[in-house]
């Protein structure tokens, strides 16, 4: 089926994709991928069955700004993002330099190098109350650093954790491989809807004087208030537990400042990713001196935390970011994508709605998920034909992606919405 862009393909819009899609190379990766790498891929959430299985691509081989090609020379613009890490798109300019640059002068040193300094020193001056901060590669890294500094300054072992906060064993208690006596030591919550936040608050006033902190990720299928957070951290300074926002997806998207800044409240500390360095593997734990500064009393270590190219791409990206209005930018295309798509789903009287926040909009046929599944799948099949790849739920505009990619996708989730009809 060929794309809604036919003639005149503006430059920022994909090769037009002509039948339906070509699979064979990435078919061929996947059966091998199937015999070497358990799971087939290193994050879970790129797994095929994530996906449309059998009519999306698998495998992709480069990718330029908001365009990437997959294993079968395909083109499609690109709202997945590295699952939001590539802020600046895919291959920019402030990254490549930055790495040209730096590369002569090594990777890992036996000893710190000034960069480590002039990191966190770009960092804080972006993340409201920060003063000092540690890195590390993953989200999870920092979230867990959270933890343990949380109880080693409260004396407590108990914590609570609210939305995704990495795979490891005290957040994810209830999966396989962890021991069940994990999880007498955390208390997941959820904040899927307005009724959930009732719960949360309680459990604070009923056992905030045996918790170490409250990590919290903001949902991304609904918006919050400032008011209720600002009752979440009322409720914490109270019992003296520490709040730690999870900003490993919000940091650097919803303002320059996370979401700290865009809700205008400041958190005990903040853990960041994703869109820290703009694709490159970093991570990091920031906050004021009196809480950071006992993190030097733990055994928080990692060989890899001081790798320097990562780090001076981090002082660049920061750089880009305060020189651009990139943060009105993608908001800016977030509400014209939700505006437009949701009007194409009430004229052909589909249930699809994209909700949440501006910058990330989240895509939603059924509030009861096996539902939601089974439509969205022949959705992302239609908008892959059409040159346009979409998570299940939460996507992600970068700073690189055209009003003339959003109006593509926008025609195309028309199309394939009649079509679905």
């Amino acid at each position: 089926m060929a794309t809604s862009q036919t003639t005149s393909r503006h430059p920022s819009l994909p090769r037009p994709i002509e039948g339906e899609l070509k699979l064979e190379r990435s078919n061929e990766l996947l059966a091998e991928a199937r015999r070497w790498v358990p799971g087939v891929t290193q994050t879970m959430m790129k797994k095929p069955d994530h996906f449309a299985p059998g009519a999306f691509p698998v495998f992709l081989t480069r990718g330029h700004g908001a365009l990437v090609e997959d294993a079968d020379g395909q083109e499609y613009i690109d709202f997945i993002q590295a699952l939001g890490a590539n802020m600046l798109g895919h291959n920019h300019p402030a990254v490549v330099e930055t790495l040209r640059k730096h590369l002569a002068e090594g990777i890992l040193h036996s000893l710190p190098t000034p960069v480590e300094v002039s990191a966190v020193k770009a960092l804080v001056e972006v993340i409201p109350g920060a003063r000092m901060a540690r890195f590390f590669k993953t989200g999870a890294d920092a979230t867990s650093a959270a933890v343990r500094l949380s109880r080693h300054l409260t004396g407590r072992e108990h914590i609570v954790t609210v939305g995704y906060n990495g795979w490891h064993d005290h957040f994810m208690h209830d999966t396989p491989g962890v021991p069940q006596t994990v999880a007498r030591l955390t208390t997941r919550l959820p904040l899927f809807t307005p009724q959930d936040e009732p719960a949360l608050l309680q459990h604070l006033e009923q056992h905030g004087e045996h918790l170490a902190c409250v990590l919290l990720a903001i949902p991304y299928n609904r918006t919050v208030t400032r008011e209720f957070l600002l009752q979440v951290k009322q409720a914490c300074a109270r019992h003296g537990v520490l709040f730690v926002l999870d900003e490993v997806v919000t940091g650097f998207r919803l303002a320059l400042g996370g979401a700290q800044q865009y809700f205008d409240l400041q958190a005990d500390f903040v853990t960041l990713s994703k869109g820290i360095a703009a694709g490159m593997p970093l991570s990091a734990i920031a906050g004021p001196e009196k809480f950071l500064s006992r993190l030097g009393e733990l055994h928080v270590s990692t060989t890899f935390g001081g790798e320097m190219l990562s780090l001076a791409v981090c002082e660049a990206v920061i750089n880009e970011y305060r020189r651009t209005p990139y943060i009105e930018h993608i908001a800016s295309l977030g509400r014209r994508l939700r505006d437009g798509i949701n009007a194409h789903a009430r004229e052909a009287g589909s249930t699809l709605e994209v909700i949440g926040y501006d910058a990330v909009p989240f895509f939603r046929f059924d509030k009861v998920v096996p539902e939601h599944v089974e439509k969205m799948i022949p959705f992302q099949a239609g908008m892959a034909r059409r040159g346009v790849l979409l998570r299940r739920d939460l996507n992600f505009i970068s700073a690189v992606h055209t009003v003339e990619q959003i109006d593509h996708t926008i025609a195309a989730a028309g199309e394939v919405l009649r079509e679905l009809a």
